[in-house]
């Protein structure tokens, strides 16, 4: 094959660009799946918290959580796991959608790109 055709099939192996109304849309799915992995470890951290101070006294006589409240935090977090890998999955599927389309997003809170 020419050099001259090969790059112009190259071009053609390039991913077509999304419209206006597809990068909006890719772009607030990406920002619901990153609050969705906020809310997830807004949760986890608490009911980690939960389970670290089970043996915790207010009191002589009154424990900080009950056994009840204990085991519903436990539960709540082998629920809760599964759902938070699926959303930072999901957030990583997205940006990778996104860098192969030239959408811009925030590689950090403080860093967005123009």
């Amino acid at each position: 094959m020419h050099t001259a055709a090969a790059s112009v099939f190259a071009d053609l192996a390039r991913p077509l660009g999304l419209d206006v109304d597809a990068q909006g849309r890719l772009a607030t799915a990406w920002r619901y799946s990153l609050r969705e992995v906020a809310d997830h470890l807004l949760f986890i951290k608490q009911h980690l918290a939960t389970i670290a101070q089970r043996d915790e006294m207010l009191t002589a006589t009154i424990r900080r959580h009950s056994s009840k409240f204990v085991g519903y935090a436990r539960q709540q977090l082998a629920y809760r796991l599964p759902l938070y890998l699926a959303a930072v999955r999901r957030v990583s599927e997205y940006e990778t959608k996104m860098d192969l389309h030239g959408v811009a997003y925030a590689r950090s809170s403080d860093a967005w790109e123009a």
